[in-house]
């Protein structure tokens, strides 16, 4: 009978050591939701065959990306392919951003790649932690000391460092977070400003002035973030609202359908709008188009804008700069970085015409030619030479395969 209990109690034992390995397990090993987030979800399939009939394929894009675009384990920010003349040689950045590796790291998530996920964050807060708990825009391979940043930076890696967490995070890594969002924003839950410019009209000399000031760009405010930190006791309840209303209230007007560049705050504690961001009575196009996918990433974006803003493109054929206000046309450089962006948000809007139409303008800058080591790429022609950039072609990745970009 004594062996008998002995025996119990051994296999009792047993049970609860298997027991408490398990738990070890499901928390060190196993996918653990340890946040409740929330994102807007599509289908995928459509869109990837839409891009494929214009040679954008995600799978041969990121055999590239990883053969030249990824260094010692981060993305490069550019990288110059070799030239026709045998003096023309490749010449790798040796730059590496900040969000570039948010990118990097929301493809191994959406991959389920814990390896290369916690491998990514590691590299990450020793190469570009500051030791107050701010992140630096950009590190260098030949060591370049640099340790500015800006809250557009931080943020883009906050939300890829919230994934990371709810996924395979630490304790540390909460820690890391709440001192990140504690440099970002204030105790109010409020952004903190930071030093930006403008530029202005003067009538009197007939010229443009640039101005500094202390504000928020209205590109920056993740309302999907924004919710989900608060959503998780991680920003003070009214954020996600208080921030809407600004969002909301950037639109230029009901017949312009373009944001404000940035806020600031004045002395009465009102929002007040600074809509020129580089050039005077004009607004950027790549910014608004920033905070049309913030809006649309929580169905917050009027379909009169969308469709506004839509025609504008299709009326134009190619993505323009400027809108400029006193004309009320859109002008200045085409600005090809941003039409992944138009992506992102014509897969939200669940606009495949929009979608097709922008891949078949994007098709003319993916390389095709068989012999090139770069095939499948989206490069830029600059000054004779073909450069490929990391943002752009690992967020064109990521849309085009169903992995929304941070």
């Amino acid at each position: 009978m004594k062996k008998r209990a002995l025996i119990i109690v051994g296999i009792v034992a047993a049970a609860a050591v298997l027991f408490g390995l398990y738990l070890v397990y499901l928390n060190v090993f196993v996918d653990q939701h340890r946040l409740d987030l929330r994102h807007k979800t599509v289908s995928s399939q459509e869109y990837r065959n839409d891009a494929a009939d214009n040679s954008i394929m995600p799978s041969y894009m990121w055999r590239r990306i990883n053969n030249i675009l990824i260094e010692d384990g981060y993305v490069m920010s550019d990288y110059m392919l070799e030239g026709r003349l045998a003096t023309q040689e490749a010449v790798p950045s040796g730059k590496f951003l900040l969000k570039d590796q948010a990118l990097l790291l929301c493809k191994y998530l959406a991959d389920s790649d814990r390896g290369s996920s916690k491998s990514l964050i590691k590299k990450i807060n020793a190469d570009f932690r500051n030791e107050d708990g701010s992140y630096r825009a950009a590190v260098y391979s030949d060591d370049r000391n640099d340790s500015s940043y800006t809250n557009s930076d931080e943020l883009v890696f906050l939300e890829a460092y919230v994934e990371y967490y709810s996924a395979y995070g630490n304790p540390e890594d909460l820690e890391n977070i709440k001192t990140l969002i504690d440099k970002v924003f204030d105790a109010s839950g409020n952004i903190r400003e930071e030093g930006l410019s403008s530029t202005s009209y003067e009538t009197e000399t007939d010229s443009e002035t640039v101005f500094d000031f202390e504000g928020v760009k209205i590109s920056d405010i993740d309302l999907e973030l924004i919710s989900n930190l608060e959503r998780n006791d991680l920003l003070p309840v009214g954020t996600f609202d208080r921030y809407k209303d600004i969002v909301t209230g950037a639109l230029a007007s009901e017949d312009i359908p373009y944001y404000a560049f940035a806020y600031t705050t004045s002395d009465a504690g009102g929002t007040v709008y600074i809509y020129a961001g580089n050039g005077a009575a004009s607004i950027s196009v790549a910014d608004s188009i920033k905070t049309m996918i913030n809006l649309a990433a929580v169905d917050l974006l009027p379909d009169g804008v969308y469709y506004q803003f839509k025609t504008n493109l299709i009326n134009d054929t190619i993505l323009y700069g400027s809108y400029v206000i006193t004309t009320g046309l859109t002008g200045g450089n085409e600005i090809q970085g941003s039409y992944c962006d138009v992506l992102t948000l014509a897969r939200f809007k669940n606009d495949n015409d929009l979608f097709k139409t922008v891949c078949r303008i994007m098709s003319v800058r993916v390389a095709t030619k068989k012999e090139s080591r770069a095939i499948y790429l989206m490069f830029r022609n600059e000054n004779g030479r073909y450069v490929f950039y990391g943002d752009e072609n690992v967020r064109t990745y990521l849309t085009v395969n169903g992995s929304f970009a941070v």
